[in-house]
């Protein structure tokens, strides 16, 4: 798999992602996830997180690429991470999306915004 195969990946999963946060959507949210991942994270702290978020920043209005960072490693899988500049209502934001191929299938491992 190439780097612009997996940014193309993040991409679609970064929708995924704004669309889970604006309908405040848990399962899309969590879809693409391991379960091993989510351990300890509930749909109420899920609920509670996207009602600051969408405090602070509002609804989100779209998004620019950034650029990549380097890949790393997790139990021994490539992680492919990349930097967004998710725009909102009320401010501009720094998203970090990361994922990683395993068994054929895609998974995210980290979708922050600062």
């Amino acid at each position: 798999m190439s780097a612009a195969d997996a940014l193309q990946i993040a991409e679609t999963f970064l929708q995924e992602m704004f669309q889970a946060d604006d309908s405040a959507d848990f399962a899309l949210y969590t879809k693409r996830y391991e379960a091993k991942y989510l351990e300890g994270f509930s749909a109420e702290q899920f609920h509670g997180d996207i009602r600051g978020m969408q405090e602070r920043n509002g609804p989100n209005q779209g998004y620019e690429f950034f650029g990549t960072l380097r890949s790393a490693e997790l139990d021994g899988h490539e992680v492919y991470r990349s930097v967004w500049k998710g725009i909102y209502e009320k401010r501009d934001a720094v998203v970090e999306m990361a994922v990683y191929q395993k068994a054929g299938e895609w998974h995210v491992i980290r979708s922050s915004v600062h």
